[in-house]
């Protein structure tokens, strides 16, 4: 079972294909502690524990604090996914003490980079999170985030990160936005052009590969929020599906009952309801097909292996 904490609601940059809802508020030590003594009096396994979605760094003391005091009964793997513009060696010498996978999200090339990402100051960051990149790539995972409109650059894109000496990639498309046949055509032809590259003794590690999800792009974690809510999924990180939280939520840390997987697992068809009501046909049909693309890719990956 995979824990979130969500650390913060905030973010230093205001990306122009997040759908994320952000505002100043954060976690306490008090939320965190009462997530320790829940953990402590139940039975769950705790494999994956992660700090993603707005920008974690933001506070990276709750990070060490979770990490350095996690209930001892668990030996969970850490992970962290920044937009690395928060990045620093203090911090870089913690993940690596600790064996934290951390993850830097990057879109392509400076430009490009800019194009997406905006500071909310209107700061241009991009070379920064090249430089960042460009430093810490044999330590770091890399999310290629691929929109639907930018698909024709895909190859491109990669190859400029790849060339950065990154070696671990995670391929991340935009779900839930209306793809065009020549989109997902494009994106289809420059995964064949990977493999490719694969094929003429080039390597990478796919950290596709080590994510599974029953719903394109959401799970069945248990999410901790800043308000002590607890969730069964990370559905309600979304503006979009904000006003289903007291639909999803389950228990807050101060539950007396012992948690059981299988009321997170029962909330799995409510997910899908609230999706298939959320979202048009069509963007369904986008979802399925770069999913199919996706997946027939890290299929093909895995029998290369």
């Amino acid at each position: 079972m995979e824990l979130i904490y969500i650390l913060t609601y905030d973010c230093n940059f205001r990306c122009k294909y997040c759908d994320i809802n952000k505002k100043n508020n954060s976690i306490t030590n008090e939320i965190i502690d009462k997530s320790f003594d829940l953990l402590e009096k139940n039975d769950i396994l705790i494999d994956k524990v992660k700090f993603f979605w707005w920008e974690p760094l933001i506070r990276k003391d709750y990070i060490k604090y979770i990490v350095n005091n996690f209930p001892k009964k668990y030996s969970p793997k850490y992970y962290v996914t920044t937009n690395s513009t928060l990045v620093d060696q203090e911090f870089m010498k913690f993940v690596l003490d600790n064996w934290i996978n951390i993850t830097f999200s990057i879109d392509w090339d400076k430009n490009t980079t800019w194009t997406n990402r905006v500071l909310i100051n209107g700061e241009n960051l991009s070379e920064n999170i090249i430089e960042n990149v460009k430093k810490y790539a044999k330590f770091i995972r890399v999310n290629q985030v691929i929109t639907s409109k930018n698909s024709s650059e895909f190859f491109k894109n990669f190859k400029f990160i790849y060339d950065l000496w990154v070696r671990k990639f995670n391929f991340l498309p935009e779900y839930y936005s209306l793809w065009s046949k020549k989109w997902l055509i494009n994106l289809q032809k420059w995964f064949q052009e990977i493999k490719i590259f694969l094929d003429n003794w080039n390597f990478f590690e796919l950290i596709n590969l080590d994510n599974f999800s029953q719903t394109s792009f959401y799970n069945l974690w248990i999410v901790i929020d800043t308000d002590w809510s607890i969730y069964p999924t990370n559905l309600i990180l979304s503006w979009k599906f904000e006003k289903y939280k007291d639909i999803l939520k389950i228990w807050d840390v101060n539950i007396k009952n012992k948690i059981k997987e299988n009321s997170i697992k029962k909330i799995y068809n409510e997910i899908n309801k609230i999706i298939d009501k959320e979202y048009s046909i069509e963007i369904l049909k986008s979802v399925k097909y770069t999913d199919l693309i996706l997946n027939n890719f890290c299929n093909e990956f895995t029998m290369k292996k």
